[in-house]
């Protein structure tokens, strides 16, 4: 009997992890993927071709991998990967280590929460640039994206319907 139950237990651990390890379908749905996805394209083709490391003071950024801040409420479950693009999700410890290692200031994406706006839905993905001073994570605020999404009825789901950039 204790065979058994051991045997039920792993089982029911293994179906768990795995289905926890695969982005789920409606990730590739979620809006915020879309404003993610959308950005991180949109940001390449504009912005790919010019170097912001300020005479090598800075990383330069690398749109095919991009450094996102993690927050449980918008970025758990979206894609770490799409097309030939990667993305990580740090936390506030990962930022720092990672201006630690490199010894300089870099691009990170930080996704606000979703706006309602009449008909329209936007999603504010803000470029920062990361830096520790003091004992201190500091983020400079760079550029933005707005994302906007309005329903599409014959495809009853949201679609990109205009990105607009902005900065400093």
């Amino acid at each position: 009997m204790k065979t058994v139950l051991l045997v039920a237990f792993v089982a029911l651990i293994a179906v768990s992890v795995s289905a926890q390890s695969e982005p789920s379908k409606n990730a590739e749905n979620n809006l915020y993927s879309l404003a993610l996805k959308t950005s991180i394209l949109q940001m390449e083709k504009d912005w790919g071709h010019i170097d912001d490391s300020v005479l090598g003071q800075e990383i330069r950024t690398d749109y095919r991998h991009m450094i996102v801040e993690k927050d449980p409420l918008v970025t758990d479950g979206l894609p770490t990967q799409f097309a030939d693009h990667a993305v990580e999700y740090l936390d506030h410890e990962g930022l720092v280590a990672r201006y630690r290692k490199l010894g300089k200031s870099y691009a990170t994406l930080l996704i606000r929460p979703i706006k309602n706006e009449g008909p329209t839905l936007k999603v504010a993905v803000v470029v920062y640039w990361v830096s520790y001073k003091k004992h201190r994570l500091e983020l400079g605020l760079s550029d933005w994206s707005n994302v906007e999404f309005r329903y599409d009825c014959d495809q009853q789901q949201f679609v990109v319907s205009s990105v607009k950039f902005g900065g400093i």
